[in-house]
């Protein structure tokens, strides 16, 4: 239950912080939501970040699941920005890249550890951040490419949760 509320705490964050940077009015009551948000993240003790190259097979479990969650929000961020910004290219190719970044830090782990797992993403995943780098996107088509990977990464998130259990 406190995985989940963290979760939720972390993803308005994320969604008010995307809403907030691709708008120019300022909304006061966004701001004190944004500010109480911070204020409470700002409370709870962050653990130390281990890299991928640092971890040890036991670790490794966390990693992919925190990487996994990484990947989930610029999916989110980038499903936001689509449904409010679709005609601001570079808004979607920026998020897409922040969606690259987080999959390259946890791609090498997943493909040797879940290679499965791994081609049913990127059979979706490459796709999408193809058509997000193109100068003319297929809106329709980052959507549905968006959705199809999202749940192929909740549902292999919840894989490794459920394993490390």
């Amino acid at each position: 239950m406190k995985k989940f509320s963290c979760f939720l705490v972390v993803m308005i964050f994320m969604l008010l912080m995307t809403a907030g940077c691709s708008s120019n009015v300022n909304d006061e009551k966004a701001n004190e939501e944004q500010t109480e948000l911070t204020k409470a993240g700002a409370d709870r003790e962050q653990p130390e970040k281990q890299t991928v190259e640092e971890a040890t097979s036991e670790d490794m479990p966390a990693i992919l699941s925190s990487g996994s969650e990484e990947v989930i929000i610029s999916l989110l961020e980038l499903k936001a920005n689509i449904e409010t910004e679709s005609e601001n290219t570079e808004q979607i190719q920026t998020t897409g890249k922040d969606l690259e970044e987080s999959w390259d830090s946890i791609e090498k782990q997943v493909e040797e550890q879940h290679p499965v797992d791994y081609k049913n993403i990127e059979e979706s995943l490459y796709p999408l951040i193809n058509e997000i780098k193109k100068d003319q996107s297929d809106v329709e088509k980052i959507k549905q490419l968006t959705n199809d990977t999202t749940e192929k990464m909740k549902a292999f998130k919840e894989k490794i949760a459920s394993a490390s259990s």
